[in-house]
């Protein structure tokens, strides 16, 4: 394709000032190296350094803005980028699924917004332009849609379409409320990285694990009563409640999502705004997650697995994070072919569960205690706590249920972040029937299904079922699968 024929366009010169004051933070790392140079080499020269670092800093952020460009032809997106080595890549429309918008704070107050050119490839950023003005990132969107219904006579046609009623919101109130449901021990990482920008000023090597438990054992006994660690213990818990406020303010803040024709709009965030298009013929499988305190009072959320990444980078889009029951029914029946279990019952695994699970976490359990006990003697003590595996994994076994309801497999697992897996038969790429170590001597055996865009460690898994009782589930699950096949072809002849 020709030059002229794909228009090539740089991103918007505020970009270049978005992403110097975004590398600016970074530079606090090196304050403690910064005020050792300033009480050698005075005031100004250090001064005189700094500007002359940033102004270099500047100039290649300056020089990558003018190297990078990209081009919207008749049938792709061309994007170019590089200083000294150039790569070049070609994006053809039939492989984008669509266009996501992502504005940060700085990007509002420039009226900019990042685009993230969605191909379903795993989690990769394919395209990614960062940043464009509005206007230019909703003539992609326009171009990209146009070119995939092949109207390319009619690029706001599409974007033009009304968009239904909301189908899911959130209001202050709720997202507040659901902040309070997010523990978060973020500060604690926070503080850990202020010390280690100051570790050259402290009086101790914060690595040094034998320092810190010989400071506990000098200042601890003689300083802090019984009430005062009480205080300590009510004073993290309080700063952990309100991170997991602020974090969730900041990111489901003004959460809505729409249904426009055969995509769902979401739009969120506080700071970083962010408008993310899913495809329902993208859609895997939906997950629901909640928790004990959470279940009691009726709030789950809902998310779907899609082809690809998404913002996430997981694969995992968030459709409903804090919804009654009624509200994710009314989004699973836009979805497709989902619907949540009648509440009674799903099958339970083995009993023999227990045992495997048993077995699986006492002897790693025994031999820490005992390594620990090696440094500090009362650590024997923990002995006494080893009955509580037994009771986790009773509890294990009784939220591990599963079930078969007509074209769909339904999952259910975890003890305190309960999870539940929906998923369409018609999505499930391979079934693993795997047997491990203990499994093999309690006649045990696991099902797995893959489906596209699954993460390794989040499948749905019915785990510790008698191998007779996992080898008939897996062999229903690929007819019931295969006869799905079948209907389709047929339908499409």
């Amino acid at each position: 394709m020709s030059e002229e024929a794909l228009a090539y366009r740089r991103l918007h010169p505020g970009s270049v000032v978005l992403r110097f004051l975004k590398e600016a933070p970074s530079t606090v790392l090196a304050l403690p190296a910064g005020l050792a140079f300033v009480s050698q080499s005075g005031l100004w020269r250090a001064l005189y350094w700094a500007a002359l670092l940033g102004l270099v800093l500047l100039l290649i952020n300056l020089l990558s803005w003018w190297r990078f460009r990209y081009g919207v032809g008749a049938g792709e997106i061309v994007i170019e980028s590089g200083v000294l080595s150039r790569n070049r890549r070609s994006i053809p429309f039939g492989r984008i699924q669509d266009v996501d918008l992502e504005r940060s704070f700085l990007a509002r107050l420039f009226g900019l917004a990042k685009v993230r050119i969605e191909t379903g490839a795993g989690g990769k950023d394919e395209g990614l332009l960062d940043s464009v003005s509005m206007a230019e990132a909703q003539r992609l969107r326009d171009a990209v849609r146009a070119a995939r219904s092949e109207n390319l006579l009619a690029p706001t046609e599409e974007a033009a379409t009304p968009a239904t009623p909301l189908l899911f919101a959130m209001d202050l109130p709720r997202v507040l409320l659901f902040g309070l449901f997010n523990f978060s021990l973020v500060y604690l990482a926070g503080l850990f990285a202020f010390l280690q920008a100051f570790e050259n000023f402290l009086p101790f090597d914060i690595y040094d694990p034998a320092r810190w438990m010989g400071l506990a054992e000098e200042y601890l006994p003689a300083r802090f009563s019984a009430a005062a660690i009480a205080a300590i213990l009510v004073l993290a818990i309080l700063l952990g409640i309100v991170a997991g406020v602020l974090r969730t303010l900041s990111r489901d803040y003004g959460f809505s999502l729409r249904l426009e024709g055969e995509r769902f709009r979401r739009e969120r965030g506080l700071l970083t705004r962010s408008e993310v298009v899913i495809a329902r013929r993208r859609i895997q499988l939906a997950q629901l997650t909640t928790g004990p305190v959470r279940r009691a009072f009726g709030w789950s959320g809902l998310s779907f697995q899609t082809l690809g990444a998404g913002t996430d980078r997981s694969g995992h889009q968030s459709a409903a994070p804090f919804a009654t029951r009624s509200e994710v029914e009314a989004v699973l029946r836009e979805a497709g072919p989902l619907r949540l279990p009648p509440p009674p019952e799903l099958e339970p695994v083995s009993k023999r569960h227990i045992v495997r699970a048993l077995g699986t976490s006492l002897f790693p359990a025994l031999t820490a205690i005992l390594l620990l006990s090696i440094w500090a003697r009362p650590a024997l003590m923990l002995l006494a706590l080893l009955p509580l595996l037994g009771v986790w994994a009773a509890l294990e076994r009784r939220f591990h249920r599963f079930a078969l309801d007509g074209d769909l497999l339904l999952v259910a697992r975890g003890v305190w972040r309960q999870r539940l897996w929906i998923v369409p038969l018609k999505n499930v790429q391979a079934i693993s029937l795997s047997r491990g170590f203990l499994q093999r001597r309690l006649g045990l055996a696991s099902v797995a299904l893959d489906t596209a865009g699954a993460p390794l460690l989040n499948v749905p898994r019915v785990i510790d079922l008698r191998e007779a009782a996992a080898e008939a589930l897996a062999a229903e699950i690929a007819l019931r699968r295969l006869l799905h096949s079948g209907r389709k072809s047929g339908t499409e002849r």
